[in-house]
């Protein structure tokens, strides 16, 4: 009976531990890491909602408004979301079923390091990081012990041109640490290059595309049973999205597609296509604090796998930021 109990025991563990693997592997490639903000360091992912800060120029006045003249001009704040996210794990199978709130806290800095004129362009080197704490609140995600924490960081050069295009090429990392178990998940490096095209639509609607390619060179931990580089892939990617002023309010509606070519161990030949719909809503409270609302809508569509690797999931909550430049 001790013997029949005991290997029930041992199944029960290894199918956990199995689950608590397939989702974290599941949860670090859903998530669509996009380049922070240099103007602002937010380092929100497009599964969130969001979009890429327009403030960053003032399409076409030759100069970044949140940037001194010369000197170093720094930036750091604090951001915290609450939301319900209706596939965490981003999984196509039974993890699928998962819905779960999440709480997420971010503090996030940087700096542009002086501002240097060129004949026909601004050149600004951006330096900047951040620190998530990342809670999943249902009960019944609970037992997996995947709350984690992600770190980043990244240096960049900007330059912003007087006819509103802008170019940048710099190099992200980013890490998830295990909470519970106090273990690295992943890391990745991600040298990219990267354009944007800001205008004005109209005096209240500013478009703004940008595009970038990338690298992501990763590390995945040993205990997901990944080869080394499985994770590696080259990624386009692009996004429309409009800065709308409503009185107090501004909307951000976003639309970002991106293309990752995986060559490594079982990946090899793996296509991934992403789509991403986002709509984010900013009110300020005062001068430095804003309540935002944000919701999005992501599709995956994974080819070249035996994996059934497609997905799909919808977002919706609610956030203060605080910043402080100086």
């Amino acid at each position: 009976m001790k013997k029949i109990t005991s290997t029930l025991l041992l199944l029960a563990f290894s199918l956990h531990a199995q689950t608590t693997q397939e989702a974290t592997q599941g949860r670090i490639e859903g998530t669509q890491r996009e380049q922070p903000a240099p103007i602002t360091g937010q380092n929100t992912n497009a599964q969130e909602g969001g979009n890429g800060d327009a403030s960053a120029s003032d399409t076409g006045a030759q100069r970044p408004i949140s940037v001194k003249k010369s000197g170093i001009s720094a930036f750091f704040g604090y951001d915290t979301k609450f939301y319900y996210r209706d596939n965490p794990l981003s999984q196509k199978n039974t993890l699928s079923q998962f819905k779960t709130a999440m709480w997420t806290n971010t503090f996030f800095g940087g700096a542009g390091l002086g501002v240097y004129d060129l004949d026909s362009a601004v050149v600004t080197p951006y330096i900047g990081g951040s620190y998530s704490i990342n809670d999943y609140l249902e009960d019944a995600i609970e037992p997996l012990k995947l709350n984690y924490n992600s770190s980043s960081a990244y240096a960049l050069l900007l330059v912003q041109y007087a006819n509103g295009w802008s170019g940048r090429i710099g190099v992200n990392y980013a890490m998830d640490k295990s909470t519970e178990f106090d273990t690295e998940d992943y890391s990745e490096f991600f040298p990219n290059i990267g354009v944007m095209k800001s205008y004005f639509i109209s005096d209240s609607t500013i478009g703004i595309f940008d595009a970038y390619v990338g690298t992501h060179e990763s590390t995945i931990a040993e205990a997901l049973n990944t080869p080394k580089g499985n994770l590696d892939n080259l990624e386009f990617a692009a996004s429309y999205g409009l800065k709308h002023n409503m009185g107090d309010i501004t909307l951000y509606p976003k639309y970002l597609i991106s293309h990752k070519t995986y060559s490594n161990g079982t990946n090899n030949s793996r296509d991934d296509l992403t789509h991403n719909l986002s709509l984010k809503a900013d009110y300020p409270l005062a001068d430095s604090l804003k309540l935002s609302f944000f919701t999005g809508y992501t599709m995956r569509d994974s080819s070249g796998t035996t994996s059934n690797l497609d997905y799909e999931n919808f977002d919706g909550g609610a956030g203060l930021t605080l910043t402080s430049r100086f």
